[in-house]
């Protein structure tokens, strides 16, 4: 299959002035339609939903002039270059075929992730549909969900969520490692399907043995991106791997000091900012000491898992490591002050599993097979 190279006509990489001076341009669709140019070299964007991908996609559009394009969005616009994914999560779709040459994986510390996931649910109203959540976007990065929902949402998803959290750092570190049962096909693990132990795990996703090489050509850390000491040499490693790539232009790398800064000046609106500024703080959205606990033993897990064994040389699984230690270390010290300062929580009662329960079927995203 070809398509029709638009850039010529459209696109304008940031320029680069010398001496790590820049002009910051925005951002065009490259490919549009089918025609008679090279299919361009493929990169896929990957995160589990809520890891700060916004970040990742502004600053890659900033270095290569290149609209980053959606998988789940405007379904008929070929998915073609530069794609953000959160596949295999259930909230991700392979809608790029065998487009995809290669893997970024974006992470970020599951303290923050999944709350920011929860949030971006909220603003988009639980939509279960592209369509329904379409009509809802002007609602995101606007404000963070009502408390009384996140504890109910919190409350019946948590397990299952630090589980896909850290599932989805597995298939793709270990090129495509199913965690969902063959029928399964939305990926969600909901009655009658569950998700499969480690055991279990004994196949590879079709979309890894043939429609792309899933194994993550680098790690880029949300955390470590968006700090201004880190973030550009954090941008050099995306950079890195584009340059050179069929029909992909980057800036030089003299030059992505002052991207990376421009690009947090220039970037339309909207921004998580303004969620700021509307309701409670970030950090008012908590776990239980229980759940905190349980987190910081996936951490550990994780660590001890990607520092020994077939990982002890490979330097994405290493990268792994530093930041599942940074993570456990901000986790840790919640804990101890929690327990330090414990606050008041609700009695125990016999209907709250469900109370949540009720409530979560309730919503878009609800429970639509009715697990018990």
């Amino acid at each position: 299959m070809t398509f029709r190279d638009n850039s010529s006509q459209r696109r304008k990489v940031s320029i680069d002035l010398g001496n790590g001076d820049c002009e910051w341009t925005s951002s065009y669709a490259m490919f549009d339609h089918i025609g008679n140019a090279r299919r361009p070299f493929g990169t896929l964007f990957a995160s589990y939903p809520g890891a700060g991908m916004r970040i990742a996609w502004q600053q890659t559009e900033g270095v290569t002039g290149i609209e980053v394009r959606d998988d789940f969005f405007r379904l008929s616009y070929p998915k073609l270059g530069l794609v953000k994914t959160q596949y295999p999560h259930y909230e991700g779709i392979w809608s790029y075929g065998e487009n995809m040459d290669q893997v970024v994986l974006v992470i970020r510390n599951p303290r923050w992730n999944i709350p920011s996931y929860h949030t971006l649910l909220s603003e988009l109203n639980y939509a279960h549909t592209w369509e329904l959540a379409y009509d809802e976007l002007p609602n995101v990065f606007t404000k963070r969900a009502p408390m009384e929902d996140w504890i109910k949402w919190r409350d019946y998803r948590y397990s299952d969520e630090i589980n896909l959290w850290g599932m989805h750092i597995d298939y793709w570190m270990e090129n495509g490692t199913k965690y969902w049962e063959d029928y399964d096909f939305e990926r969600n693990g909901q009655y009658p399907f569950k998700f499969l132990n480690k055991t279990e795990q004994t196949k590879q996703d079709y979309n890894c043995a043939f429609n792309c090489d899933c194994i993550p050509k680098v790690i880029v850390s949300y955390e470590h991106l968006k700090n201004p000491i880190t973030g550009p040499d954090q941008l050099k490693k995306i950079a890195g791997v584009l340059r050179g790539k069929r029909n992909m232009t980057v800036i030089e790398d003299e030059a992505i000091n002052c991207v990376w800064h421009d690009t947090w000046i220039h970037t339309p609106a909207p921004s998580n900012a303004a969620r700021d500024k509307n309701g409670l703080p970030a950090a008012a959205y908590n776990f239980t000491i229980v759940q905190m606990e349980t987190m910081e033993a996936k951490l550990i897990e994780y660590r001890d898992k990607y520092s020994s064994g077939i990982w002890i040389e490979n330097s994405n699984a290493q990268y792994l490591v530093e930041n599942f230690e940074e993570y456990l270390t901000e986790v840790s010290v919640e804990i101890a002050e929690r327990k330090a300062n414990p606050q008041p929580t609700p009695a125990p009662y016999a209907g709250y599993a469900k109370e949540i329960q009720d409530w979560y079927n309730s919503k878009g995203k609800g429970n639509r097979y009715d697990k018990a």
